[in-house]
């Protein structure tokens, strides 16, 4: 809980002009990791990705996150698990509160746009999303 105390304030003093009401629509959706960074400053660039995190939220502010792949033909092997989503709006921040049966977290929405998807975790892990692009085969 310190933790997400510490990156409250991280949060709030990095700033942000985009509004949470337009976060949340740009959500759900199919994303692809392109990068971490740590409390170091130090970045793990990805340049593709086997998984693709699917973000379901719904107007009511409930959802799902899903761990899926691609195939060379357009569709998704979805994994059998899943985590159960709800949105929290907490000192002008918006938070996505995540739950499984053995454990529950949150992560700060620091960004969310038609390409683009930032999440800070409870440990200060900054998780950069690209929107998810087939491969074009052609």
């Amino acid at each position: 809980m310190k933790n997400l105390y510490l990156l409250l304030i991280l949060a709030i003093t990095l700033g942000c002009t985009q509004s949470n009401e337009e976060k949340l629509k740009h959500i759900s959706g199919y994303w692809e990791i392109a990068s971490i960074e740590n409390l170091n400053g130090q970045v793990k660039e990805f340049s593709m990705s086997q998984n693709i995190d699917f973000f379901e939220v719904n107007a009511d502010g409930k959802g799902v996150r899903k761990k899926v792949q691609p195939n060379v033909v357009g569709e998704f092997t979805t994994s059998q698990s899943s985590e159960n989503i709800n949105v929290v709006y907490k000192d002008d921040l918006l938070l996505l509160e995540y739950a499984t049966p053995m454990d529950t977290w949150q992560e700060i929405v620091k960004k969310a746009t038609t390409d683009e998807l930032v999440l800070i975790n409870e440990d200060g892990l900054i998780y950069t999303y690209r929107k998810y692009t087939p491969l074009a085969l052609d």
